[in-house]
Protein backbone atom coordinates (compact mmCIF):
# COMPACT_ATOMS: atom_id res chain seq x y z
CA UNK A 1 0.00 0.00 0.00
CA UNK A 2 2.69 2.68 1.15
CA UNK A 3 4.62 1.65 -2.32
CA UNK A 4 1.39 2.80 -4.52
CA UNK A 5 0.76 6.02 -2.64
CA UNK A 6 4.19 6.59 -3.17
CA UNK A 7 4.39 6.18 -6.51
CA UNK A 8 0.64 8.08 -7.03
CA UNK A 9 2.81 11.04 -5.53
CA UNK A 10 5.62 11.14 -7.92
CA UNK A 11 3.38 10.47 -11.06
CA UNK A 12 1.21 13.65 -9.96
CA UNK A 13 4.22 15.68 -9.40
CA UNK A 14 6.11 14.86 -12.67
CA UNK A 15 2.58 15.65 -14.82
CA UNK A 16 2.75 19.18 -13.14
CA UNK A 17 3.71 22.08 -16.01
CA UNK A 18 4.65 25.41 -15.24
CA UNK A 19 2.67 27.57 -14.17
CA UNK A 20 0.14 25.11 -12.98
CA UNK A 21 0.14 26.19 -9.46
CA UNK A 22 -2.31 29.15 -11.05
CA UNK A 23 -5.25 27.13 -11.82
CA UNK A 24 -8.19 27.27 -10.08
CA UNK A 25 -8.20 23.74 -9.05
CA UNK A 26 -4.97 24.21 -7.27
CA UNK A 27 -6.05 27.24 -5.57
CA UNK A 28 -9.33 25.46 -4.05
CA UNK A 29 -8.77 22.06 -2.90
CA UNK A 30 -11.35 19.14 -3.77
CA UNK A 31 -10.55 18.03 0.05
CA UNK A 32 -11.75 19.71 2.76
CA UNK A 33 -8.70 22.41 4.11
CA UNK A 34 -6.22 20.83 6.40
CA UNK A 35 -4.95 22.16 9.79
CA UNK A 36 -1.13 23.21 8.69
CA UNK A 37 1.45 23.61 10.82
CA UNK A 38 5.13 24.87 9.57
CA UNK A 39 8.32 25.03 11.33
CA UNK A 40 11.77 25.09 10.37
CA UNK A 41 14.85 25.61 11.42
CA UNK A 42 15.98 29.03 9.82
CA UNK A 43 13.30 31.01 11.99
CA UNK A 44 9.86 32.07 11.73
CA UNK A 45 11.31 35.24 9.78
CA UNK A 46 12.65 33.04 6.86
CA UNK A 47 11.41 33.77 3.12
CA UNK A 48 11.06 30.28 2.68
CA UNK A 49 8.42 29.22 5.50
CA UNK A 50 6.81 32.44 4.73
CA UNK A 51 6.54 31.63 1.18
CA UNK A 52 5.01 28.55 1.80
CA UNK A 53 2.84 29.97 4.77
CA UNK A 54 1.27 32.04 1.35
CA UNK A 55 1.16 29.40 -0.55
CA UNK A 56 -0.51 27.34 1.45
CA UNK A 57 -3.45 29.46 2.75
CA UNK A 58 -3.77 30.63 -0.80
CA UNK A 59 -4.66 27.02 -1.56
CA UNK A 60 -7.67 27.01 1.27
CA UNK A 61 -5.82 25.58 4.15
CA UNK A 62 -5.17 27.05 7.35
CA UNK A 63 -2.24 27.45 8.32
CA UNK A 64 0.19 28.48 11.49
CA UNK A 65 4.06 29.03 11.82
CA UNK A 66 6.09 28.22 14.92
CA UNK A 67 9.95 28.31 14.49
CA UNK A 68 12.80 29.65 16.17
CA UNK A 69 14.15 33.33 16.88
CA UNK A 70 17.71 32.27 15.08
CA UNK A 71 19.31 30.79 12.53
CA UNK A 72 19.76 26.65 14.29
CA UNK A 73 20.61 24.54 11.47
CA UNK A 74 22.30 21.23 12.49
CA UNK A 75 20.38 21.18 15.85
CA UNK A 76 19.35 17.84 15.40
CA UNK A 77 16.82 16.91 17.86
CA UNK A 78 18.25 18.97 20.19
CA UNK A 79 15.51 19.57 22.84
CA UNK A 80 16.45 21.94 25.55
CA UNK A 81 14.72 20.18 28.22
CA UNK A 82 13.45 22.24 31.63
CA UNK A 83 15.22 25.21 30.05
CA UNK A 84 13.16 27.78 30.83
CA UNK A 85 12.64 30.29 27.89
CA UNK A 86 13.29 33.76 28.93
CA UNK A 87 13.15 37.38 26.93
CA UNK A 88 15.64 37.82 24.43
CA UNK A 89 18.55 39.27 25.22
CA UNK A 90 21.19 41.63 22.63
CA UNK A 91 23.15 38.52 22.12
CA UNK A 92 21.03 36.62 20.73
CA UNK A 93 21.68 34.98 17.29
CA UNK A 94 25.30 37.39 17.71
CA UNK A 95 24.14 41.23 16.73
CA UNK A 96 20.86 41.35 16.52
CA UNK A 97 17.91 39.96 18.52
CA UNK A 98 16.44 38.25 15.84
CA UNK A 99 17.47 36.62 12.71
CA UNK A 100 15.13 38.89 10.28
CA UNK A 101 15.09 41.99 13.15
CA UNK A 102 11.91 42.29 14.05
CA UNK A 103 12.41 41.33 16.98
CA UNK A 104 13.90 43.28 19.57
CA UNK A 105 15.84 42.71 22.63
CA UNK A 106 13.70 42.30 25.70
CA UNK A 107 10.76 40.38 23.41
CA UNK A 108 9.26 37.49 24.92
CA UNK A 109 10.95 34.07 24.62
CA UNK A 110 7.99 32.96 22.66
CA UNK A 111 5.52 35.11 21.22
CA UNK A 112 3.96 36.22 17.50
CA UNK A 113 6.04 38.39 15.21
CA UNK A 114 4.74 42.10 14.81
CA UNK A 115 1.50 42.02 13.34
CA UNK A 116 1.48 38.17 12.03
CA UNK A 117 -1.16 36.55 14.62
CA UNK A 118 -0.17 33.16 13.32
CA UNK A 119 3.28 33.25 12.97
CA UNK A 120 4.94 32.09 16.65
CA UNK A 121 8.19 32.04 17.12
CA UNK A 122 10.34 30.29 19.88
CA UNK A 123 13.59 31.41 21.20
CA UNK A 124 14.54 27.38 21.39
CA UNK A 125 15.50 24.71 18.83
CA UNK A 126 13.43 23.34 16.05
CA UNK A 127 12.63 20.69 17.95
CA UNK A 128 11.08 22.74 20.68
CA UNK A 129 9.48 25.27 17.89
CA UNK A 130 7.31 22.39 16.80
CA UNK A 131 6.29 21.17 19.70
CA UNK A 132 5.30 24.44 20.65
CA UNK A 133 3.36 24.51 17.44
CA UNK A 134 1.62 21.11 18.76
CA UNK A 135 1.25 21.76 22.35
CA UNK A 136 0.19 25.02 22.40
CA UNK A 137 -0.51 26.80 19.11
CA UNK A 138 -2.36 24.63 17.32
CA UNK A 139 -4.76 24.02 20.47
CA UNK A 140 -5.16 27.60 20.66
CA UNK A 141 -6.46 28.38 16.78
CA UNK A 142 -7.54 24.52 15.48
CA UNK A 143 -8.26 23.36 18.74
CA UNK A 144 -6.96 20.34 18.03
CA UNK A 145 -3.44 18.93 16.90
CA UNK A 146 -2.93 19.67 13.35
CA UNK A 147 -3.78 17.66 10.53
CA UNK A 148 0.11 17.86 8.79
CA UNK A 149 3.17 18.66 10.04
CA UNK A 150 5.78 20.58 7.83
CA UNK A 151 8.97 21.51 8.51
CA UNK A 152 10.94 23.75 5.97
CA UNK A 153 11.73 24.30 3.06
CA UNK A 154 15.17 24.90 4.61
CA UNK A 155 18.37 26.71 2.45
CA UNK A 156 20.17 23.60 0.90
CA UNK A 157 19.52 19.56 0.94
CA UNK A 158 18.98 17.70 3.70
CA UNK A 159 20.07 14.75 2.83
CA UNK A 160 21.94 10.96 3.60
CA UNK A 161 24.42 11.51 6.79
CA UNK A 162 23.74 15.02 7.57
CA UNK A 163 20.05 14.04 8.40
CA UNK A 164 20.57 12.59 11.94
CA UNK A 165 22.06 16.42 12.33
CA UNK A 166 19.49 18.10 10.73
CA UNK A 167 16.90 20.44 12.62
CA UNK A 168 14.45 20.41 9.99
CA UNK A 169 14.10 16.75 9.46
CA UNK A 170 13.99 16.01 13.24
CA UNK A 171 11.10 19.02 13.75
CA UNK A 172 9.49 16.36 11.28
CA UNK A 173 10.30 13.22 12.95
CA UNK A 174 9.08 14.83 16.73
CA UNK A 175 5.65 15.29 14.93
CA UNK A 176 5.36 11.52 13.52
CA UNK A 177 6.51 10.48 17.02
CA UNK A 178 3.51 12.24 18.30
CA UNK A 179 1.37 10.81 15.71
CA UNK A 180 1.06 13.80 13.41
CA UNK A 181 1.78 13.10 9.42
CA UNK A 182 4.91 15.10 8.80
CA UNK A 183 6.86 16.28 5.52
CA UNK A 184 10.29 17.52 5.89
CA UNK A 185 11.55 19.86 3.11
CA UNK A 186 14.81 21.12 1.58
CA UNK A 187 15.72 22.63 -1.81
CA UNK A 188 19.04 23.56 -3.30
CA UNK A 189 17.44 26.88 -4.30
CA UNK A 190 17.26 29.25 -2.40
CA UNK A 191 20.93 28.82 -1.03
CA UNK A 192 21.35 31.75 1.72
CA UNK A 193 18.53 33.03 4.20
CA UNK A 194 16.68 36.06 3.52
CA UNK A 195 13.70 37.33 5.50
CA UNK A 196 9.98 37.07 4.67
CA UNK A 197 9.92 40.91 3.84
CA UNK A 198 12.39 40.61 0.61
CA UNK A 199 10.47 38.37 -0.81
CA UNK A 200 9.65 39.06 -4.53
CA UNK A 201 7.53 37.97 -7.00
CA UNK A 202 9.20 35.32 -9.33
CA UNK A 203 11.66 33.97 -6.11
CA UNK A 204 12.24 30.34 -6.27
CA UNK A 205 10.96 30.20 -2.81
CA UNK A 206 7.03 30.66 -4.48
CA UNK A 207 8.44 27.62 -6.53
CA UNK A 208 9.42 25.07 -4.54
CA UNK A 209 6.62 25.70 -2.46
CA UNK A 210 4.16 25.20 -5.09
CA UNK A 211 5.89 22.02 -5.53
CA UNK A 212 5.15 21.24 -1.46
CA UNK A 213 1.32 22.46 -2.30
CA UNK A 214 0.79 19.86 -5.05
CA UNK A 215 2.38 17.01 -2.96
CA UNK A 216 0.06 17.67 0.12
CA UNK A 217 -3.26 17.87 -2.39
CA UNK A 218 -2.14 14.89 -3.46
CA UNK A 219 -1.71 13.57 -0.28
CA UNK A 220 -5.40 14.33 0.51
CA UNK A 221 -6.37 13.17 -2.77
CA UNK A 222 -5.32 9.55 -2.13
CA UNK A 223 -6.50 9.29 1.34
CA UNK A 224 -8.46 6.46 0.80
CA UNK A 225 -5.17 4.57 -0.53
CA UNK A 226 -3.62 4.99 2.78
CA UNK A 227 -6.65 4.02 4.61
CA UNK A 228 -7.90 7.03 5.13
CA UNK A 229 -4.90 8.77 6.33
CA UNK A 230 -2.44 11.25 4.43
CA UNK A 231 0.20 9.29 5.60
CA UNK A 232 0.47 5.75 6.97
CA UNK A 233 1.13 5.88 10.77
CA UNK A 234 4.69 6.59 12.10
CA UNK A 235 6.09 7.27 8.74
CA UNK A 236 6.78 10.61 6.62
CA UNK A 237 8.65 12.06 3.89
CA UNK A 238 11.83 13.27 3.50
CA UNK A 239 11.55 15.76 -0.02
CA UNK A 240 14.58 16.92 -1.46
CA UNK A 241 14.64 19.40 -4.52
CA UNK A 242 17.92 19.79 -7.03
CA UNK A 243 19.09 23.11 -8.56
CA UNK A 244 16.67 24.34 -10.99
CA UNK A 245 15.90 26.98 -13.65
CA UNK A 246 13.60 30.21 -12.89
CA UNK A 247 10.10 28.62 -13.83
CA UNK A 248 11.43 25.03 -13.89
CA UNK A 249 10.49 23.47 -10.74
CA UNK A 250 7.22 21.85 -11.52
CA UNK A 251 8.53 19.96 -14.67
CA UNK A 252 11.62 18.40 -12.03
CA UNK A 253 11.39 14.92 -12.70
CA UNK A 254 10.15 12.60 -9.21
CA UNK A 255 12.40 9.94 -8.03
CA UNK A 256 11.91 7.87 -5.06
CA UNK A 257 14.94 7.51 -2.84
CA UNK A 258 16.60 5.82 0.29
CA UNK A 259 18.25 7.98 2.58
CA UNK A 260 21.68 6.66 2.29
CA UNK A 261 25.27 7.83 3.27
CA UNK A 262 25.91 10.29 -0.11
CA UNK A 263 25.62 14.02 1.40
CA UNK A 264 26.13 17.38 0.36
CA UNK A 265 27.87 18.24 3.93
CA UNK A 266 30.70 16.24 6.04
CA UNK A 267 30.84 17.54 9.34
CA UNK A 268 33.92 17.47 10.99
CA UNK A 269 35.97 18.04 14.59
CA UNK A 270 38.92 20.76 13.98
CA UNK A 271 41.29 22.20 16.90
CA UNK A 272 41.18 26.16 15.68
CA UNK A 273 38.24 27.29 13.80
CA UNK A 274 39.27 30.12 12.69
CA UNK A 275 41.81 29.01 10.02
CA UNK A 276 38.38 27.36 9.16
CA UNK A 277 37.59 29.04 5.48
CA UNK A 278 33.22 28.11 5.78
CA UNK A 279 33.68 28.71 9.94
CA UNK A 280 35.12 32.12 8.88
CA UNK A 281 32.44 33.34 6.37
CA UNK A 282 29.86 31.60 8.12
CA UNK A 283 30.35 33.54 11.41
CA UNK A 284 31.87 36.72 10.05
CA UNK A 285 28.23 39.21 11.25
CA UNK A 286 28.92 36.53 14.72
CA UNK A 287 32.41 37.64 15.43
CA UNK A 288 33.44 41.06 13.32
CA UNK A 289 36.46 41.06 14.83
CA UNK A 290 37.17 37.88 14.12
CA UNK A 291 36.52 34.11 14.81
CA UNK A 292 37.71 32.95 18.26
CA UNK A 293 40.87 30.93 17.79
CA UNK A 294 38.54 27.95 19.48
CA UNK A 295 37.78 23.95 18.92
CA UNK A 296 34.48 23.15 16.80
CA UNK A 297 32.72 21.62 14.49
CA UNK A 298 32.94 22.38 10.39
CA UNK A 299 31.85 21.03 7.37
CA UNK A 300 33.17 19.87 3.79
CA UNK A 301 30.01 21.45 2.11
CA UNK A 302 28.97 20.43 -1.66
CA UNK A 303 31.39 17.45 -1.93
CA UNK A 304 34.08 19.60 -2.23
CA UNK A 305 37.53 18.95 -0.75
CA UNK A 306 38.06 17.21 1.94
CA UNK A 307 41.05 17.87 4.20
CA UNK A 308 43.77 15.12 4.81
CA UNK A 309 42.66 12.48 6.89
CA UNK A 310 39.04 12.81 6.47
CA UNK A 311 37.26 10.81 3.48
CA UNK A 312 33.31 10.18 3.21
CA UNK A 313 32.12 6.79 3.09
CA UNK A 314 31.28 5.50 -0.36
CA UNK A 315 28.41 5.72 -1.64
CA UNK A 316 27.26 5.14 -5.36
CA UNK A 317 23.50 4.14 -4.91
CA UNK A 318 21.93 5.55 -7.41
CA UNK A 319 19.13 5.39 -5.57
CA UNK A 320 20.20 7.27 -2.22
CA UNK A 321 18.92 10.89 -2.09
CA UNK A 322 22.07 12.98 -2.79
CA UNK A 323 22.15 11.22 -5.62
CA UNK A 324 19.35 11.60 -7.04
CA UNK A 325 19.40 15.41 -6.45
CA UNK A 326 22.46 14.77 -8.45
CA UNK A 327 20.63 13.88 -10.87
CA UNK A 328 18.34 16.44 -11.30
CA UNK A 329 15.47 15.17 -9.75
CA UNK A 330 13.26 15.54 -6.91
CA UNK A 331 14.10 12.77 -4.38
CA UNK A 332 11.47 11.69 -1.95
CA UNK A 333 12.63 9.50 0.84
CA UNK A 334 10.26 7.95 2.93
CA UNK A 335 11.05 8.20 6.78
CA UNK A 336 10.06 6.88 10.42
CA UNK A 337 10.11 8.50 13.36
CA UNK A 338 11.90 5.53 15.76
CA UNK A 339 15.37 4.42 14.38
CA UNK A 340 14.43 0.64 14.21
CA UNK A 341 16.77 -1.27 12.55
CA UNK A 342 15.21 -3.27 9.06
CA UNK A 343 14.78 -7.12 9.03
CA UNK A 344 17.71 -8.14 7.72
CA UNK A 345 19.76 -6.48 9.78
CA UNK A 346 17.91 -7.32 13.13
CA UNK A 347 18.49 -11.06 12.17
CA UNK A 348 22.13 -10.74 11.55
CA UNK A 349 21.99 -9.12 14.97
CA UNK A 350 20.16 -11.99 16.49
CA UNK A 351 21.91 -15.02 14.92
CA UNK A 352 25.05 -12.91 16.52
CA UNK A 353 23.68 -12.27 19.90
CA UNK A 354 22.01 -15.66 19.96
CA UNK A 355 23.39 -16.98 23.61
CA UNK A 356 22.97 -13.63 25.20
CA UNK A 357 19.40 -12.42 23.90
CA UNK A 358 16.08 -13.61 23.40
Amino acid sequence: MKKIVMLTIAAALVSVQAGAHESEANRTPSSPPLNILLSNDDGTESSTINALYQRLTAAGHHVIMSSEVCDNSGKGGALDFLRPIGPLSATNCGAAPSRGGSLSAGAPGVGTLPGMPYAYYVNSTPVAATLYGIDIASKQVFRQAPDLVISGPNYGNNTGLIDNNSGTVNAALIAINRGIPAIAVSAELPQTYKPFNKLAAGDPEYEVADVVVRLVKELQQRKAVAGGTLLPQGVGLNVNLPKFAKGAAAALPVKFSKIGLATVALPYFVEDLSTDPLARSYLAQTFPNGVPAYPGVTLVLNQGPVPAGLKYVPDTNPDSEQNVVNSGAIAISVIQGTPQAGPVQEAIMRAKLINLAR
